[in-house]
């Protein structure tokens, strides 16, 4: 026979799981708009029958039940669109360092638009053009000096503000060496905290929330391989425990359980402006990614700006070379786009010729515009007019920004529809929740019911009972 008091017993136990279920309903609510929180749910099942019955024992008609419990709390996470995700993110990364650098140059080089590099050539051009004509006098060519000028402070400019843009994403390198630097030594300190707790049985899914935040942010940075490992019990019960996680290429371990890899940026070369090129170490060796934010700043740093300087700097020297040398005296100075300056300040020395009238050295500048040249030197040089040139180096940094932005917009499309569907999984919703929190009141209410119930039994047998006949 039961005991007495069997009917509280399982009155409780709806109480404590229904309780539990509304708390973690709650928890959930609370943090709707928490970012990288994964939604909670209370697994029940119901608690092991009372005793068997057998030949010799008679328990009645069948098993008694005994009531419910809560067997776990479940992290609604799905693995497989966090491998989507970390995947996305990847590219995501390296499209928007690409892009950002990309667009900057544009931005320095005034393109596209009617004021910027490629007009301030063709003026320059056109104004050895004027002082062909007859009519060409004193005014003209001071109008050449200044047009002379204009090219010369042009490509000054723009040699100064890609040096710039160069340091500032060096910059940017050594920041993210200090960010992914702190994220995997959180990362193995959460991996620490959480085997504190996982075999005594308890599950921290705040904890296990707080790691993919992390993970999702260094997988931006770096194309990342993150192995689960989980804790199996000694009743061969697993849990998820640690995390270990390994840059793919080249194969490199950031974090293996509670230990972290040191990660800093270290010098490695010298910039173009003379400052120090910084390159990202791992315990101390130089590493080189090929995917992810890093590997696109560390690609826009040392191949992107450092191509277009050269080509500034190749057409600079050609220009400066073969002016000067149609002009016959010196026109400009400076041999690259960083030092390049005007040579001549008195207007009557512009196209100067001995015999009056003579206009042959004008047009011989001024045919320079279309004249195919030699441009750079070695493996690097072209044969192209200097208008072709210009017009060639445009064309294809706009291509490359259009073709970087398109990657970015497509990338963030598809990282967005991952995200989507992570979300109806892990996402918070605040109609289902508000729907569950009323189910469990209302198990909750059933289940306090059937203890009052109980309770007015018990108080029968206990004050009542003995009395008949007073």
């Amino acid at each position: 026979m039961v005991s007495t008091f069997f009917g509280l017993e399982i009155a409780k136990s709806g109480l404590s799981a229904q309780q539990t279920a509304l708390n973690t309903t709650g928890h959930n609510i609370a943090n709707a708009n928490t970012p990288g929180y994964s939604r909670q749910r209370v697994n029940m099942e119901a608690s092991p029958a009372y005793t068997a019955a057998s030949i010799v024992t008679y328990m009645g008609p069948a098993q008694m039940g005994t009531g419910v419990m809560a067997s776990s709390i479940e992290r609604l996470r799905e693995a497989f669109l966090d491998l989507q995700y970390q995947g996305e993110n990847k590219n995501l990364g390296e499209y928007t360092a690409t892009t950002d650098t990309l667009e900057k140059i544009e931005t320095i080089m005034g393109e596209p638009s009617d004021t910027g590099f490629r007009s301030v050539m063709d003026q320059f051009w056109n104004s050895w053009q004027k002082v062909s004509q007859p009519s060409s006098g004193y005014s003209t060519r001071e109008f050449v000096i200044q047009q002379g000028h204009s090219l010369a402070e042009n490509f000054n400019f723009i040699d100064r503000e890609l040096k710039s843009l160069q340091q500032d994403v060096d910059s940017q390198i050594q920041t993210r060496a200090e960010q992914m630097n702190t994220i995997v030594t959180q990362v193995a300190d959460l991996n620490r905290q959480i085997m504190d707790v996982v075999p005594h049985g308890y599950v921290p899914n705040d904890l296990y929330d707080k790691r993919d935040v992390l993970i999702d942010q260094l997988s931006n940075m770096l194309d990342i391989e993150v192995t689960r490992n989980d804790y199996v019990a000694s009743d061969g019960k697993k849990t998820p425990g640690t995390v270990d996680i390994k840059l793919k290429n080249p194969s490199t371990d950031l974090v293996v359980g509670n230990d972290a890899a040191d990660i800093k940026a270290g010098d490695s070369g010298t910039l173009a402006n003379g400052g120090t090129r910084h390159g990202i170490f791992v315990n101390g060796t130089e590493i080189e990614p090929d995917a992810g934010e890093i590997y696109g700043l560390l690609k826009s740093r040392d191949t992107t700006i450092t191509s277009y300087m050269n080509k500034m700097n190749d057409l600079a020297n050609a220009i400066i070379t073969q002016v000067n040398s149609a002009h016959g005296t010196d026109f400009f100075t400076g041999d690259s786009a960083g030092n390049m300056g005007v040579a001549i300040t008195d207007p009557n020395d512009v196209a100067k010729s001995s015999t009056p009238g003579d206009n042959s050295i004008a047009l011989a500048v001024y045919n320079l515009k279309t004249t195919a040249q030699t441009i750079g030197t070695g493996a690097g040089a072209v044969s192209a007019s200097f208008d072709d040139f210009t017009r060639g180096m445009i064309t294809t940094l706009g291509i490359e920004t259009e073709k970087a932005q398109r990657m970015k917009e497509n990338t963030t499309n598809l990282l967005k529809e991952v995200d989507n569907r992570r979300q109806s999984v892990s996402g918070v919703s605040l109609d289902e929740e508000m729907s569950n929190m009323i189910k469990f009141q209302h198990g909750y209410n059933a289940a306090a019911r059937t203890m009052t119930a109980m309770d007015e039994m018990l108080d029968k047998i206990i004050n009542s009972m003995g009395l008949v006949g007073r």
